[in-house]
C-alpha cells in the first residue's frame, strides 16, 4: 500500500510539473533551438513516465488483469503488467540527460562545427529520438524476461546470471555512465572557460554569452539533482546483484524508491528558478505572474564583478 501511494502520488505531480513546463516550453520564442528542444523532449518523458506511474499504480490491480486469449495475455504481461513502458521511460529519461550534457560540451568545446550542425534538421530528430531509442531498447532485457504461467504473468530469467548481468548493466546505465560523462563534460567546459581570453563585448552580446552559461549552470544543477537523487537507489540495487543482502520491503528501500522517482518531478522546479529562458517564457505566457519578476530580479542582472567571467562563454 505504502509503495501505491508513492507512486501515485508522485505520478500527479511529475504530471503537474512536467505538463505545465511543456506549456510553457512550447510558447518560447525560441523553442526550436537545439538545447531547448532537447528540455522539451525531457519534459515530455518525464510526463510520459508520470502518467504511466499514476495510471499503473493507482489501480494496483490493474497490472495484474490479463485477458483470455493467450497471445493476448503474453502481449499485455510484457508490455504493461512488466511495467516496461514504465521503466523505458525512465531509462529513456537518463538517455535525453546525457544528450544534453553533450550539447553543451560540443557547443563550448567545436562551437564552430555545432553551430553548423544545429540548424540541419536531421541532427535535431536524431539526438530527440535517442534518447527514446536508448531506453525502449535497453528495457527489452527486462521485457523479454516476462512471460505468463498459469494465468499470471511473472518474472523468468533464463538464468541467475543473466539476472546479475542485467542487474550490473542497469547501474552502469543508470548510474556510471550518466556521472562519468556529466563529470568529464563539466570540468573540461569550466576548465575551457576559465582559461578562454575575455574580449570586449557589444551589450548584445554579453548578454548571448550571459544566456549561454546560464544554461551551463542550469544543467549542472539538473545533472547534480539526478546523481542525488539516483545513487543511494543504485548502489543499493547493485550491491544486493552482487549477493548482497537488502529488505526490498524495509523503509530504507522505500526511502531510496522516494529518492529516485523524485527526479521525475524536479526539473521544472529547477527550470523555473535557474534557467533564464524558461522564465521569461513563463512571465510572458501566463501574465498572472508578472510578479515573480521582482523575485528573479536579482537573478537576472549580471553583476559588474561577473561580466568578465560571462564574456568568456561568447564563443560557446
Amino acid at each position: 500500500m505504502n509503495i501505491t501511494i508513492l507512486y501515485s502520488i508522485v505520478g500527479a505531480i511529475g504530471c503537474s510539473t512536467n505538463g505545465f513546463a511543456i506549456f510553457i516550453l512550447f510558447h518560447l520564442q525560441n523553442r526550436f533551438s537545439t538545447t531547448n528542444l532537447l528540455i522539451f523532449n525531457q519534459c515530455i518523458i518525464d510526463f510520459v513516465t508520470s502518467l504511466v506511474s499514476l495510471c499503473l499504480f493507482l489501480d494496483p490491480d490493474v497490472m495484474t488483469r490479463l485477458p483470455e486469449s493467450i497471445t493476448a495475455a503474453e502481449f499485455v504481461c510484457k508490455i504493461w503488467s512488466s511495467k516496461y513502458i514504465f521503466w523505458s521511460s525512465i531509462f529513456s529519461s537518463t538517455a535525453n540527460l546525457v544528450v544534453l550534457t553533450l550539447d553543451r560540451y560540443f557547443a563550448v568545446m567545436y562551437p564552430l562545427k555545432y553551430k553548423i550542425l544545429k540548424e540541419k534538421v536531421r541532427m535535431k530528430v536524431l539526438f530527440l529520438l535517442i534518447p527514446w531509442i536508448c531506453g525502449f531498447g535497453f528495457v527489452l532485457l527486462w521485457l523479454a524476461a516476462h512471460t505468463v504461467k498459469d494465468g499470471v504473468c511473472i518474472q523468468s530469467w533464463p538464468s541467475v546470471e543473466y539476472q546479475k548481468v542485467f542487474g550490473l548493466l542497469t547501474g552502469t546505465y543508470i548510474l556510471i555512465i550518466p556521472c562519468s560523462v556529466m563529470f568529464f563534460v563539466y570540468f573540461n567546459i569550466f576548465r575551457v572557460l576559465q582559461h578562454r581570453p575575455g574580449n570586449d563585448l557589444s551589450a548584445a552580446s554579453a548578454n548571448a554569452a550571459a544566456r549561454r552559461l546560464n544554461i551551463i549552470k542550469t544543467m549542472v544543477v539538473v545533472s547534480v539533482t539526478y546523481v542525488i537523487c539516483w545513487t543511494p537507489n543504485q548502489i543499493a540495487f547493485i550491491n544486493f546483484t552482487l549477493g548482497g543482502k537488502f529488505n526490498f520491503n524495509g523503509t530504507l528501500y522505500y526511502i531510496t524508491v522516494a529518492m529516485s522517482l523524485c527526479n521525475i518531478c524536479i526539473n521544472p522546479i529547477i527550470y523555473t528558478f535557474k534557467y533564464h529562458d524558461f522564465r521569461v517564457g513563463l512571465r510572458k505566457t501566463l501574465p498572472c505572474l508578472r510578479h515573480m519578476s521582482i523575485l528573479f530580479t536579482a537573478q537576472e542582472a549580471i553583476p559588474m564583478r561577473l561580466q568578465r567571467s560571462t564574456t568568456r562563454a561568447s564563443n560557446i
